[in-house]
């Protein structure tokens, strides 16, 4: 190990980087408080170039330090590029890492079954389909990556997003990012979202507006493809209305009116709650509110 100045270093050539995000705060400040602990690691090449360390290097340069402690080695590219895999394999990737580790291997020429292989180690399927999307992961520009690190997205949905072009993404992203969606609630979107393209060849503002809560968009865009909730929403309305359900009983329909069954559930706390319960149920079957109900759910929406 030795210290190395920081002018010696090829700050620019980034062939090697795989750290997302490149800030770290929690490490600028060990840095400013300790100094650099773990040396990074620089290719013998004049400049040197970073093999490992990104992120302590960036830190280092934005503290305003003069040099920093590294191991040197001369290795060829492909061997150097498994060191900086390595080098990290065991504090594990975010999927925008993923997408960087296999991308890299792409580029450096390793074979299909040593991406393959690396990437059961990432635990990643090592199927070519697999492969396909992270590449695209890779290339996506920097408000999109920044959109699937934050959000967490798991694979399923990263593939629903790469489904759009460039332009729509940008619009489903501008709906989104300043809304917590859940992984359900962001699969439901997107796969409305996909079936509103269907239709109209491409997805406009119009399509995805920017609302309040992901309730709104959720709603908002059943409605647009499935005009026959809106109705069928209403007519559950109003029959919930007339029913005046009483605290502790409730009846919930799938919200799509897709299943052919209702959720009856009764709360109770003593057997004379139960007793209600159970004449209530039957004074609603009595006035026919349930029949009508059924007639809902029966309707089914293709």
């Amino acid at each position: 190990m030795t210290n190395v100045p920081l002018a010696r270093i090829d700050l620019k050539d980034r062939r090697f980087s795989l750290s997302y995000p490149p800030g770290d705060e929690d490490l600028r400040w060990s840095i400013a408080t300790v100094g650099i602990v773990q040396p990074v690691i620089l290719l013998d090449r004049t400049p040197c170039i970073p093999v490992a360390g990104w992120r302590r290097l960036r830190c280092a340069r934005e503290l305003h330090l003069r040099e920093v402690p590294a191991i040197i080695v001369d290795l060829d590219e492909k061997t150097a590029l498994l060191r900086a895999i390595h080098d990290n394999l065991a504090r594990g990737f975010n999927i925008i890492e993923k997408a960087a580790v296999v991308e890299a291997m792409d580029r450096f020429g390793f074979s299909r079954e040593e991406i393959f292989e690396l990437m059961a180690h990432l635990g990643l399927s090592p199927h070519e389909k697999v492969l396909s999307i992270f590449l695209r992961v890779a290339s996506l520009d920097a408000r999109l990556k920044d959109f699937v690190f934050r959000k967490n997205l798991s694979l399923r949905n990263v593939e629903s997003l790469l489904r759009f072009e460039e332009k729509e993404r940008r619009r489903i992203l501008a709906a989104l990012t300043g809304l917590r969606v859940t992984e359900s609630t962001l699969r439901e979107v997107l796969e409305m979202l996909e079936l509103i393209r269907i239709r109209k060849g491409t997805l406009t503002g119009r399509d995805i507006p920017v609302m309040e809560n992901p309730d709104m968009l959720r709603a908002y865009l059943k409605r647009k493809t499935h005009p026959i909730l809106s109705s069928l929403a209403k007519k559950l309305k109003e029959i919930r209305n007339a029913m005046a359900l009483p605290p502790g009983l409730d009846i919930r329909v799938d919200p799509f009116f897709e299943k052919e069954y209702i959720d009856i559930i009764v709360k109770t706390g003593s057997e004379d709650d139960v007793e209600a319960a159970l004449g209530k149920i039957s004074e609603l079957v009595a006035a026919g509110h349930i029949r009508r109900i059924f007639e809902l759910t029966k309707g089914r929406i293709r």
